[in-house]
């Protein structure tokens, strides 16, 4: 009898709990604890405009292209944070944020996408793909310029408990690069594609411009390495260019608007504690450049002057509407960018026709895009500009490296062609902490704290591998 009293209640609970959980599902929604707010999956049509302005942000902001076109005298500091930048302090914690975003928000972003477009059954997307590798491979190459070895091979392994990545070098970053933006050429002429490529705000889902933006990203990291590679450097410049950008129309550019202003336009507003360059300003005047009103604000009586180095002149003319308007696009590659790389290729390869050519339509594309006028307008007379000022010079490394400097303004470019070759030629900062233009970032403190042992020790007077 105990023994069946006990079965009984065994049943009798059973059933109450089966009949409480039939209740539950009555009255209880299965969904409560899914957060409509952080979705499973994002589509990638929602990620791609989030990588791409992460990547104009990022590496076009204030952090980046603020602290090189200060090192390179296009801008200068006149307080606060742009005076200690510019006479060539910086920490790493100042590179927290900078080192963190590009891993976070471009790195690991740009893998999840590249995932789901291979990864998800019966919708490969290859196109997808290969948009999302070039900016991984272009992101990863101004970041290697700036503080050579990465983490970047055992980066994002997180679930296989590589926590404390090892340090690829800059030798196998470069060779890296060159896989991606190769892989991307490829995704992105791929004939099957089963989803379109949307929410693209850069290109429009135009595969074409997407391949010509990885081939002349290809150009640019060639040539970098001319200091390792000599003529062989040169050469693979020239075949990825032939690839390249064709016109300003194909210009690798992020869009910003009135509820998403550009970042160096937030920066001034908010801290504005950097001007124009006299370096910079004088070189403009001196070849009564078309672009000079485009690039800077007129000062208080209506001229342009820059301050001079290390003067904290507050009064000098602020930055313009090209590079810090509220709705510029921030320019990550430019045709202008692409044919001063053709111009210096051609000039060490000793063909000099060819290289007038490539020097003068940089230039060309450089004015028509600064200025928005075209170069045959009839009241512009820039071919009388160029023929006076330009036209009439022998061509010279350091005159291409003058006008290239001029032309990629608010970019990195310069700063990375000057480690390079050391033009164009800079004097120091009157008030340096050190004793020459620092040649790389720091790592940052957050690396060091987490990844330590692995994070290699030097600073940033250490010269980069390609840069020996």
């Amino acid at each position: 009898m105990k023994k069946y009293n006990n079965i009984l209640k065994t049943v009798g609970l059973a059933l109450i709990l089966m009949l409480s959980i039939s209740s539950c599902e009555k009255w209880i929604d299965t969904d409560l604890n899914i957060d409509p707010d952080a979705p499973a999956e994002v589509p990638m049509k929602l990620m791609l405009p989030a990588i791409e302005q992460s990547y104009g942000y990022i590496m076009a902001g204030f952090d980046l292209v603020g602290t090189t076109n200060l090192w390179m005298q296009q801008i200068d500091g006149v307080a606060r944070q742009g005076h200690t930048i510019a006479r060539y302090q910086l920490l790493p914690a100042d590179v927290n944020n900078t080192w963190n975003s590009i891993y976070t928000e471009i790195f690991m972003n740009g893998k999840i996408m590249v995932d789901i477009a291979e990864n998800t059954e019966g919708s490969y997307s290859p196109h997808n793909a290969g948009v999302a590798k070039v900016i991984i491979g272009a992101t990863l190459g101004t970041s290697t310029d700036f503080w050579g070895d990465m983490p970047f091979s055992e980066s994002f392994r997180g679930n296989e408990n590589v926590l404390t990545p090892a340090f690829d070098t800059q030798e196998e970053i470069y060779d890296t690069i060159n896989v991606i933006l190769d892989e991307a050429i490829a995704d992105l002429g791929a004939s099957e594609n089963a989803v379109d490529v949307e929410g693209d705000v850069i290109y429009g889902g135009d595969v074409d411009l997407w391949t010509k933006a990885a081939y002349s990203i290809k150009a640019r990291h060639a040539l970098q390495l001319s200091v390792i590679n000599g003529n062989a450097a040169y050469n693979a410049a020239l075949a990825a260019a032939a690839n390249g950008f064709a016109s300003n129309d194909d210009n690798l550019e992020v869009p910003w608007e009135s509820s998403n202003h550009n970042p160096m336009y937030q920066f001034m507003e908010q801290r504005g504690d950097v001007r124009m360059a006299s370096t910079f300003v004088d070189m403009l005047v001196a070849q009564e450049d078309p672009r000079l009103p485009y690039y800077a604000e007129a000062d208080e009586e209506e001229n342009y002057r820059g301050s001079i180095i290390g003067s904290q002149d507050e009064s000098a003319s602020s930055l313009g509407a090209y590079i810090a308007g509220a709705e510029a696009s921030t320019v990550m590659m430019s045709f202008a960018e692409l044919k001063f790389i053709e111009a210096e290729a051609y000039f060490q390869l000793g063909e000099t026709a060819e290289a007038e050519a490539a020097f003068e339509a940089g230039v060309k594309a450089s004015v028509e895009r600064v200025t928005g006028t075209a170069w045959d307008d009839e009241d512009a007379n820039y071919q009388d500009w160029y023929d006076t000022n330009l036209g009439s010079q022998t061509l010279t490394l350091d005159l291409i490296m003058k006008e290239k400097y001029i032309a990629t303004f608010g970019t990195n470019q310069a700063y990375a062609d000057y480690r390079r070759t050391g033009l164009p030629v800079l004097e120091m900062h009157p008030d340096a902490v050190l004793s020459a233009i620092p040649t790389r970032f720091p790592y940052s403190q957050n690396e060091m704290d987490y990844n330590g042992n692995n994070v290699p020790s030097v600073t940033i007077s250490d010269k980069l591998w390609w840069d020996n």
